[in-house]
């Protein structure tokens, strides 16, 4: 790749140029999104109209705090299994004054957000792409930044509202590392401060932020010249910072508990590292192009993502050592504290569900080592694709980061903007089973909330287009598989699922219970107007459930609905002494005696 015919093209500033201007291609595909999910949430706490968080805390999702967390239970929409103390508060002051301008600037326009988190994406692809050429110029540097352009993992920070922190505190982190290498390379002492100054404010926009921070202390500990007493004195002052933000961040009251999603490192370092034997293989996987984002999706595929992140990372291993004796010193050097940089940051984003949005910072050192790979698999086509096993891994590679990424882009926002737009009409039908007249009165009781768009957001939509909400929004379970309702009372009813299937067994639920305050058989859960036991239970959870109401279940002020012909369709109680298989019959449920 580097023959004199095209040398020069890839040390000119054209490379660059071309570079962002794929980036800028990738970044227009998901101008169309919208909003979506917790977008939607921050247009209500902008509104003034969501009990939780601020426009200038909009990350703030359950605050810990037993009597602050009543309201949004009893009214809907978190469900009733919603743990009391559950914590998901994150400090993003800068995220968050940015998203603010937005909505002062172009209100419920979402194409202006969309636009302003493209040229986000486009300042971590130039400051990337600068750094790059700084560090290991030509033909490695061009193709690394190529890769990191069109990767697909960059998607959701890109085509999300509220995930453009990972932009913001990535960009800014990128500052403070080429800082850092300033003062380490050249010598320059008036970089230091500079540096963290500029990495202080990249945290106050995310936690991405730190994962930076893990580029700094890997190129400290495997990149840089000079002593170890030397290396560790340069790498104090970063890491004097990253412990003082996160003693503010604990000070703050921010961070994660009792969800099983979300782990706080600091709070939880057992519950942490446990979590981290098989989120960090995933993840590692995710790199390598595996569809990491199954797993939330479909928990069977679990211990296969772990093992084919442990396989992939194997055979990447053996690629790059046949790579490396082709590569220049320089090469060596920065190729080496990057890819540790890549393993270290891995580390922070190991407290959250493996997710390939999460693989944005991981994805700079990530891109230089398949680019490493991607060349030397060149090289040897060109003598004859000899060795095979090195040329066909590097063809499959580039099927995956070179073809399927960047294809990707436009296939995925298209069906964000269908599921968002899916969710509004959505909430639209379910209206329709409603009765307007007395809705403001009446507590929805939903038996069967498929997914979390139906257990949070239809509320959330009918909010948003300025319609009534109902007295009380109550989910009683997320289910994939309808089940058996049996009315044991006048004011009563239970629920259990066929085939013994448990209850607040999915990711989705556990992110607001963890299985740590799993609830057991004889426990109950009171509201105002439903009280919630749990009838049968055991090791894996409820398997099942029963609900007494404060009045008859055919009380106008009930409303039950359950999920029928894909939407939820208004159900009349059954007879007393009853049981109804939801899934029985297609026309509707048939009740049966007990």
């Amino acid at each position: 790749m580097d023959d004199s015919s095209s040398k020069r093209w890839f040390d000119s500033p054209r490379a660059l140029w071309a570079c962002l201007a794929v980036a800028l291609v990738m970044g227009l595909s998901t101008l169309g999104i919208g909003f979506a999910l917790d977008d939607n949430l921050h247009l209500l706490m902008f509104e003034g109209r969501w009990p939780l968080g601020s426009p200038m805390d909009l990350f703030r999702f359950a605050g810990g705090d037993a009597e602050g967390m009543r309201r949004i239970v009893q009214e809907g929409p978190y469900p009733w299994w919603t743990l009391p103390e559950l914590k998901i508060a994150f400090w993003r002051p800068l995220a968050s004054a940015l998203e603010t301008l937005d909505y002062r600037l172009f209100g419920r326009n979402a194409v202006g957000y969309h636009v302003h988190s493209v040229l986000w994406y486009l300042g971590v692809v130039a400051l990337f792409g600068a750094l790059l050429r700084r560090l290991i110029p030509g033909s490695l540097a061009v193709l690394a930044l190529l890769l990191f352009a069109v990767d697909d993992a960059h998607l959701m920070p890109v085509g999300w509202i509220s995930n453009r922190n990972a932009l913001v505190s990535t960009a800014l982190a990128l500052v403070g590392l080429w800082m850092h290498l300033e003062w380490r390379e050249a010598g320059k002492r008036w970089a230091l401060p500079v540096s963290l100054l500029v990495l202080a404010v990249s945290l106050t926009a995310g936690e991405s932020a730190l994962g930076v921070f893990a580029y700094v202390l890997a190129y400290e500990l495997s990149g840089a010249r000079g002593t170890v007493a030397e290396r560790l004195r340069a790498v104090a002052p970063a890491a004097v910072l990253a412990v003082a933000y996160l003693g503010v961040y604990k000070a703050l009251g921010y961070g994660a508990y009792g969800s099983a999603m979300y782990l706080d490192p600091v709070a939880e370092p057992g519950r942490y590292l446990e979590a981290a034997l098989g989120r960090v293989p995933a993840l590692i996987g995710g790199l390598l192009g595996v569809p990491v984002d199954l797993w939330g999706i479909l928990l069977a595929s679990r211990p296969a993502l772990v093992g084919l992140g442990l396989a992939g990372l194997a055979v990447f291993v053996v690629l790059v050592r046949s790579a490396w004796p082709g590569l220049s010193e320089e090469e060596r050097r920065h190729g080496r504290w990057l890819s540790v940089g890549a393993l270290l940051s891995l580390l922070p984003v190991t407290s959250s569900m493996p997710m390939g949005r999460l693989l944005f910072v991981p994805s700079l050192g990530a891109s230089v080592l398949l680019a490493v790979v991607l060349r030397h698999a060149w090289r040897s086509r060109a003598r004859g694709w000899r060795p095979r096993g090195v040329a066909v891994a590097g063809a499959v590679l580039a099927l995956f980061h070179l073809v399927l990424a960047p294809l990707s882009w436009p296939v995925l926002s298209m069906a964000i903007r269908q599921l968002g737009t899916g969710s509004v009409e959505l909430a639209q039908k379910v209206r329709g089973e409603l009765d307007p007249a007395r809705i403001a009165s009446q507590r929805v009781v939903v038996l069967e909330a498929r997914d979390i768009g139906v257990l949070l957001y239809l509320p959330v939509h009918w909010a948003l287009q300025g319609q009534a909400l109902p007295r009380s929004w109550w989910p009683l379970a997320m289910v994939q598989e309808s089940p058996i309702v049996t009315r044991t009372g006048p004011n009563s009813l239970a629920l259990e699922l066929p085939q013994g299937g448990h209850f607040l067994a999915t990711e989705a639920e556990q992110t607001l219970r963890s299985p740590e305050h799993m609830l057991k058989q004889g426990e109950q859960v009171k509201l105002e107007g439903m009280q919630v036991t749990v009838l049968a239970a055991d090791a894996q959870g409820p398997t099942r459930l029963g609900f007494e109401f404060d009045v008859p279940l055919e009380d106008p002020s009930l409303v039950f609905l359950h999920w029928r012909e894909g939407t939820l369709r208004r159900l009349t109680p059954p007879p007393e002494g009853t049981r109804v298989d939801l899934s029985a019959v297609a026309g509707g449920p048939e009740a049966r005696p007990l």
